[in-house]
């Protein structure tokens, strides 16, 4: 009988793998086993098995709890039962929930962006050994195949001449400002995932500097994953990270869900851009800076503020190298002499309005690629 319970809880987990291969940011098979682990520090066979009930959706398209129950009524559970079981699921991060009123809704998660990040405060080196087994041996490979990224580079708060002006939803302080909210300061995952790791940050001491916004914000109220904060503090929040040279990385769609902070030894997606000879060329931004040598007084200020090392001196003036600038802006935010000009690229990228709208256009791509 243990045998028969080890092999039908090793049955649940491959099926919920394979449920969640489905979902635009897929949860692909790791011949080693790895998926397997990573699930089984998430899930409990019990959820495991209600969880392939549950569809993929970010904040707009989620489902409500009666509607899942007349999927999974058949199984014998009771409508009380199964609330229990998702609000225990949704606390520790495994899945997406939001409330409307009394009414509560739920859905599957993408690896990352999603549980990974619903895992602040509550990260273990041994979920992060498996996780990262699996990232390296197939996730990052085989989750997304398309073009579309799930996030995108903004430049920070700087202020620039009006032929180049910077796009509402590439705007920092406008997404804060025309945002309904709420506003929640986080805890960094990535630097948590470091730190554990025994590699703490070396851009910043402080953690609590990521952002969530609106219904994003709301879960991690309702959880108490994060701090509520006013629109004033999250302005405050993101000056004091500007100040600190990190790069501003937000959702991928014009109606921005959060906003990451970014450094060079601790998230992933700015360490791997800064390993390649062309970052430029991989990072979704719409902006570059580039240099006036008749302004460049040769104080190097800029020099160690670019996480890309885009930017030589020869003699007293600087130059920045265009295949490697980002468009951070966070060189622009501290030259003295004004020397530094931002520019907009000719292609300029313009955002799906909203996540929802990004993830039916990578399963589009994902279901003709499978085709």
């Amino acid at each position: 009988m243990a045998n028969e319970s080890i092999s039908e809880d090793s049955d649940i987990y491959r099926k919920l793998q394979e449920h969640l291969d489905q979902m635009p940011i897929g949860f692909p098979r790791a011949e080693s086993g790895s998926d397997i682990r990573v699930l089984k520090h998430l899930f409990t066979p019990e959820e495991a098995k209600i969880a392939t009930f549950l569809k993929f959706g970010w904040y707009r398209d989620i489902e409500p709890l009666d509607q899942i129950y007349k999927r999974i009524k058949d199984t014998g559970i009771t409508l009380e039962e199964l609330e229990q079981v998702l609000d225990t699921m949704a606390k520790k991060g495994s899945i997406m929930s939001k409330r409307e009123g009394k009414r509560k809704f739920y859905g599957t998660a993408a690896l990352i962006i999603g549980i990974y990040e619903y895992q602040v405060n509550r990260l273990t080196k041994d979920f992060l050994k498996a996780l990262n087994e699996y990232i390296g041996e197939i996730w990052g490979a085989k989750a997304n195949l398309t073009n579309y990224d799930q996030m995108r580079i903004i430049p920070v708060d700087i202020d620039v001449v009006p032929e180049n002006f910077i796009a509402p939803f590439d705007n920092v302080k406008k997404i804060v400002e025309e945002s309904q909210g709420p506003f929640v300061k986080a805890n960094c995952i990535c630097r948590q995932d470091m730190e554990l790791q025994g590699d703490p940050c070396k851009m910043t001491n402080h953690k609590d500097n990521c952002l969530a916004i609106g219904d994003m914000a709301q879960q991690y109220i309702d959880h108490g994953w994060g701090v509520q904060i006013s629109r004033e503090e999250t302005l405050d929040l993101l000056h004091q990270n500007q100040e600190e040279g990190l790069v501003f990385r937000p959702n991928n769609a014009q109606n921005v869900d959060f906003i990451c902070s970014c450094c060079y030894c601790c998230d992933g997606g700015i360490v791997n851009l800064a390993k390649l000879p062309d970052p430029a060329n991989y990072a979704l931004s719409n902006y570059f800076a580039e240099v006036d040598p008749d302004l460049c007084t040769g104080c190097g200020t800029c020099l160690d503020r670019c996480q890309m090392k885009a930017i030589t001196q020869t003699g007293d003036i600087s130059s920045i190298e265009r295949k490697r600038c980002i468009g951070c802006g966070n060189c622009v935010a501290v030259c003295p002499s004004e020397a530094i000009i931002f520019q907009k690229k000719k292609n300029q990228y313009i955002p799906l309005p909203t996540m929802d709208d990004l993830y039916d256009k990578i399963l589009e791509e994902k279901t003709k690629l499978k085709s």
